[in-house]
């Protein structure tokens, strides 16, 4: 049995260190108004964005008149300045991007007035962002299965990688999987090829990765070939976890606990019979490390620290590698308590309390 580790330090810190070469197309909102012309706002279309957007759409000129087909307006999607400005207003469909358009419905009296303004918003409750946002109920998920559908991350800097996780998937026992790592965003500098290119195996619903030896490159890209078993007909992954992980000196002591908590509703009829709801089965653990060394209680504390923020009112889970010998000994947890006792000179003993992070489906 190898000793448990911890993974919190994720070094995919932003959705916009993702790019992926599928996605689900998102929606398109409907308007918020700010102005007094008549004329109505028709948002429509498929968002494509990677990322949720916040569309202005604003009028900037009545100078040719104030009807539809006269006026002109400015948008932007938010991400900064105008995108486009003088644009002649019409009553058919206008793309903006990303898959968003827009119309205008005539009304009664003048349509527009200077600085009549829409707001509205592309989403996308599957983007990539969601592999990253640490919630289980939420996924990425392709639109089409391709051979291979690739996830690629610009860490911005050179970085240590020495783990790779996928969480929550979909992908079938069939599928393909590989972790390449690059000096270049082309990926071709060995020669044409990948600099670190290793096979990832296969694991139901959960995968936790570790590389053969810690590599440092700046992009790092994820091939997935699953076209042959998948029938979604899509991959989703809930969670992705590129980077380190800490292990202590000795592992926790033997005859520890894993407890697991039934999650149901009960409601008793007034003959006493019990009608049970069950939701889930959550994964405890409560274990004891003995004789542990000051730098280990360090080590923890520095965890804790990194995954919670008082300011932001934050409290993040992080991945307990029960046992790093079996594939399937990987949980996402939350830390309940680490109480420790100073046992003489620098030893410790540490006990530990984490609970399972679930997902509602």
């Amino acid at each position: 049995m190898a000793i448990a580790r911890f993974l919190y330090n994720n070094l995919i810190t932003s959705e916009t260190m993702i790019t992926v070469s599928s996605l689900r197309t998102g929606l398109v909102t409907a308007a918020l108004k700010e102005g007094t012309g008549s004329a109505t706002l028709n948002p429509s279309g498929s968002f494509s964005g990677a990322t949720d957007l916040e569309y202005t759409i604003e009028i900037d000129s009545v100078a040719g008149g104030a009807e539809i087909g006269q006026a002109t307006f400015r948008w932007s999607d938010g991400s900064g300045g105008w995108n486009a400005s003088g644009v002649l207003t019409s009553a058919v469909n206008i793309t903006l991007n990303n898959g968003v358009q827009i119309n205008w419905t005539a009304g009664a009296g003048a349509d527009f007035v200077i600085a009549d303004t829409w707001y509205l918003k592309g989403v996308n409750l599957f983007n990539a962002g969601k592999m990253i946002d640490l919630d289980r109920d939420h996924r990425y998920r392709s639109r089409v299965l391709e051979a291979p559908n690739t996830i690629t991350i610009d860490l911005a800097t050179a970085q240590e990688v020495k783990a790779f996780i996928l969480y929550d998937h979909n992908l079938s026992s069939t599928a393909t999987i590989t972790l390449q790592g690059d000096a270049a965003a082309t990926f071709d500098s060995d020669g044409g090829n990948p600099q670190f290119t290793e096979a990832v195996t296969w694991g139901l619903d959960k995968i936790l990765h570790y590389l053969s030896t810690a590599t440092t490159k700046r992009y790092w890209r994820i091939r997935i070939n699953d076209v042959a078993g998948n029938a979604d007909g899509f991959i989703e992954i809930g969670e992705l976890f590129l980077g380190s992980y800490i292990e202590l000196t000795r592992n926790y002591a033997i005859g520890f606990r894993s407890t697991k908590a039934v999650i149901v509703t009960s409601n008793r009829t007034p003959y006493g019979v019990g009608r049970d709801h069950f939701y889930n089965v959550a994964t405890n653990f409560d274990i004891n490390f003995r004789v542990m060394l000051a730098a280990d209680i360090t080590l923890l504390e520095a965890m804790i620290t990194a995954i919670t923020d008082r300011s932001a009112g934050t409290y993040d889970p992080f991945w307990f590698d029960e046992d790093p010998d079996e594939a399937d000994k990987i949980w996402m947890m939350k830390i309940k308590s680490l109480p420790t006792s100073h046992r003489g000179r620098t030893w410790y003993d540490m006990g530990m309390k984490m609970e399972e992070v679930l997902r509602s489906v």
